[in-house]
């Protein structure tokens, strides 16, 4: 297969673009996917692709401009709805009357704060298949994806997650993959619980959904031409979260659901406090309350018997009360400790890993106008809930010190004039570090402490668009991974309005190299076979001699010690391992 140039890429979609720039707009709002535009006047069409699959027959559709079949909404479960409403979920067991029709996206589950006005319902279990087509493949690696957004909001046809530039990416270096993704119940839909639930057998209702789809894509996956022994399960954020906890999910049981995994900017240590029975019992009554089955026999009962218009106000009225308290929960089977204990016991899957963060993670959640340490402190304490001794507060002090170049990779020594604050930089690596970076580097240390293969990056590239005070923050390589060169998803954010020339053939290159280290891994294991030459060697992420590869749009991508900020991340380390289970 004949290799793309970097420079014909680069005109090739400066040709769509110049196409479609004046279009765009309309086109991002009318299709979830400008990737599946199909020009069918100007191409014969192909055969109707369908498979067969254990509920009966699925038809898809063939795009011409990317040679691949979309089979997309497909169900997973029963409908979430009515006796299945904060309940598991159950699996479709009866067989279809007549052939499903797979041919657009399924809604997305209701959420909190969705980006896209995209379809959504309680009726959301769906799943999506994406596979090349043209060449003799056959048991072909898979790659499931699993969305973010914080376990309250997104879904899987949103635009940023489009996978078809993925299989593409994967079939230009000859390293073929199917890729899936899929929906999840969100905020109290997939997070509810309470002591009567628990004793009944329903805890952490969203991450089983995950679970069950993870099912389904052994179950069914060889029928699209995928491998069900060659699954890699990615994710970033909250998605990249709930890889780190299937990788931990019964004790670090192995079902055979996966072979390898991605984390993207979530890891599998999770450094705040779990739901507690006491919240999740408080959370219930408040919902209880208003949605006004407060006085019914059964409350269960009551709210899964209430229409969706009675009772989602009432999810979003608790919500706004107490925000980010929806999320899971020890419940001593499917999540049987905190990720810091499994990940110091070894009790994870033990299965190649590639994990990232992003060089300023902590931006995106960071607050405003903070000028003093004492103003640090207050807000430190306020947006972790952590109650840290202060003794360890100010030990974390002194290990970031009121320098914003000290220890940060790409620091930088001015500081931000409001709103941002003269501790903005300070506060935002302390941040970024506990939630997610010492994580990342904990869970690729484990990793690693046990003979498995792990390899590890940051992404140091502010994407186009993105302020320059926020630096590359949390999941700003989200382009970069998905070879997003069009910049569906992101108005004013793509690689196309990119200024000067030279940077826009520096961003190009970056997302070529990620998004294809990426499919080299869900092929082969390793990130090195991704066919772009004149970069380093990826090395295996090693307990004594720690390195990331970098991804920097900026200059060029290298190999670095994995060591900057070494004592406030092991503070943190330590605090979430000793202290908070």
């Amino acid at each position: 297969m004949k290799e793309s140039s970097p420079g014909e890429y680069s005109e090739t979609y400066n040709s769509l673009d110049r196409l479609s720039r004046t279009m765009r707009p309309l086109l991002l709002t009318i299709l979830p996917f400008l990737s599946i535009l199909t020009p069918i006047s100007a191409h014969p069409s192909p055969s109707v692709p369908k498979v067969t699959i254990r509920n009966g027959t699925v038809r898809g559709f063939h795009s011409n401009v990317w040679n691949q079949d979309f089979f997309l909404g497909i169900p997973y479960a029963q409908p979430p709805t009515g006796k299945n409403r904060f309940n598991l979920p159950q699996p479709i067991e009866k067989k279809w009357n007549r052939e499903f029709v797979a041919t657009a996206f399924g809604d997305r589950c209701l959420g909190i704060g969705h980006s896209f006005d995209l379809p959504e319902s309680e009726d959301c279990l769906n799943i999506n298949v994406i596979r090349p087509v043209g060449c003799e493949y056959h048991d072909l690696p898979v790659l499931v994806w699993i969305h973010g957004g914080g376990f309250l909001a997104s879904g899987s046809s949103n635009p940023p997650y489009n996978m078809t530039f993925q299989v593409d990416q994967s079939v230009k270096i000859n390293k073929p993959i199917i890729a899936v993704s899929f929906n999840y119940r969100l905020s109290a839909w997939g997070m509810l619980g309470s002591t009567a639930m628990s004793a009944a057998g329903i805890d952490n209702i969203g991450l089983k959904d995950q679970r069950m789809a993870l099912h389904w894509v052994q179950e069914n996956i060889a029928a699209f031409g995928g491998d069900p022994k060659k699954v890699t399960i990615a994710g970033d954020s909250a998605g990249g979260a709930s890889v780190g906890i299937h990788t931990l999910a019964y004790g670090g049981r192995d079902d055979g659901l996966f072979r390898a995994a991605i984390m993207n900017s979530g890891n599998a240590l999770y450094m705040g406090k779990y739901a507690d029975m006491p919240l999740l019992d408080f959370l219930y009554g408040q919902l209880v309350d208003a949605a006004g089955c407060t006085g019914a026999a059964d409350t269960l009962t009551c709210l899964r018997e209430l229409p969706t218009a009675t009772i989602w106000p009432a999810i979003q009225a608790v919500t706004d009360k107490f925000p980010q308290q929806w999320q899971y929960h020890i419940d001593g089977s499917f999540i049987k400790e905190r990720g810091s204990i499994s990940l110091k016991r070894g009790r994870f899957v033990k299965v190649p890993l590639l994990l990232g963060s992003t060089t300023d993670e902590g931006t995106y959640l960071t607050a405003y106008g903070v000028n003093t340490t004492e103003e640090l402190v207050y807000a430190f304490k306020m947006q972790t809930n952590l109650n840290l001794p202060d003794d360890v507060i100010a030990t974390i002090l002194k290990d970031y010190p009121d320098n914003p170049v000290v220890g940060s990779p790409g620091g930088t020594i001015e500081r931000f004039a409001p709103p941002y604050g003269l501790q903005y930089k300070r506060l935002s690596s302390i941040a970024g570090d506990m939630f997610n970076i010492a994580g990342r580097r904990l869970s690729a240390r484990a990793w690693a402490e046990r003979g498995q293969d792990a390899y590890s990056w940051r992404f140091n590239t502010i994407p186009n668009g993105f302020p320059r005070e926020m630096g590359a923050t949390h999941v700003s390589d989200q382009a970069f991974v998905f070879a997003n060169f069009l910049g569906v998803g992101y108005p004013g954010r793509n690689y196309y309005d990119v200024e000067p020339p030279e940077r826009k053939a520096r961003y190009i290159q970056t997302g070529l190299l990620m998004s294809r280290a990426i499919m080299s891994f869900v092929h082969d294991l390793t990130p090195n076979n991704h066919g772009m030459p004149g970069y380093p060697v990826w090395p295996k992420y090693e307990k004594d001699d720690p390195k990331n590869f970098v991804f920097d749009g900026n200059t060029t991508s290298y190999v670095e010690p994995d060591t900057f900020r070494t004592g406030g991340m092991n503070i943190f380390i330590h605090q979430a391992q000793e202290f908070l289970h």
